[in-house]
């Protein structure tokens, strides 16, 4: 019933105050109440109020891009400009990550470290993989002299922290370097021993 008794209120508002496209500045006003007009003024106020004050906290350049908006515009601009920076930024730092292939033959721990920086750089952009996650993408950056190492992580299933993880590194790199093969220096003894043939000049038969 009482549902009904403010529908029938609304319908009387409506019929008696209806926006013809003309009057819409005494549509507005008369269909909003003192309440409405007060708690929209101060909205306004409030706005423009937060809009100075975020300007204010800006440098020259950005004060000059967001000097004609409100303030809920300049969040959204910078929300924008912002997010795609952020984007840019973690594009740039995680490519070098994942195209890091180990070269056979180079310092595994240098390889290692330079992995490990840009770990930390994406957790500072707030994408941080976790140990385990960048564990498993320093495992999969190695050479193929590495693999037997990997096979054994694995399936041992190994948990270490950075430091001791590279140490175990330095410990296999170490192994490797010493189970391979010394070149073998071949050397060729001449066999045959005999003088030298002088040359011999043809004899002119004709005279001269």
């Amino acid at each position: 019933m009482e549902n009904n008794t403010i529908s029938l209120s609304l319908q009387s508002v409506f019929n008696k105050d209806k926006l013809n496209g003309k009057n819409f500045l005494d549509w507005f006003s008369a269909n909003a109440s003192k309440a409405d007009k007060d708690a929209y003024k101060k909205n306004l106020n409030d706005m423009l109020d937060i809009g100075c004050l975020m300007l204010s906290t800006m440098t020259l350049d950005l004060q000059k891009q967001h000097e004609d908006m409100v303030a809920y515009d300049m969040i959204q601009h910078l929300k924008e400009l912002y997010e795609r920076q952020e984007r840019q930024e973690r594009y740039e730092t995680s490519r070098p990550l994942f195209q890091c292939k180990m070269v056979e033959g180079t310092s595994v721990g240098t390889h290692v470290l330079k992995i490990i920086g840009s770990i930390e750089s994406l957790e500072k952009l707030g994408y941080p993989l976790g140990m385990k996650l960048a564990t498993d993408v320093i495992l999969q950056l190695f050479s193929d002299s590495f693999s037997q190492f990997v096979l054994n992580f694995n399936i041992n299933e190994i948990n270490k922290i950075f430091p001791q993880f590279l140490n175990m590194l330095r410990t296999t790199e170490s192994n490797i370097k010493k189970a391979r093969p010394k070149p073998i220096l071949m050397v060729c003894k001449d066999k045959g021993k005999g003088k030298a043939k002088a040359e011999t000049k043809p004899k002119d038969n004709g005279k001269a």
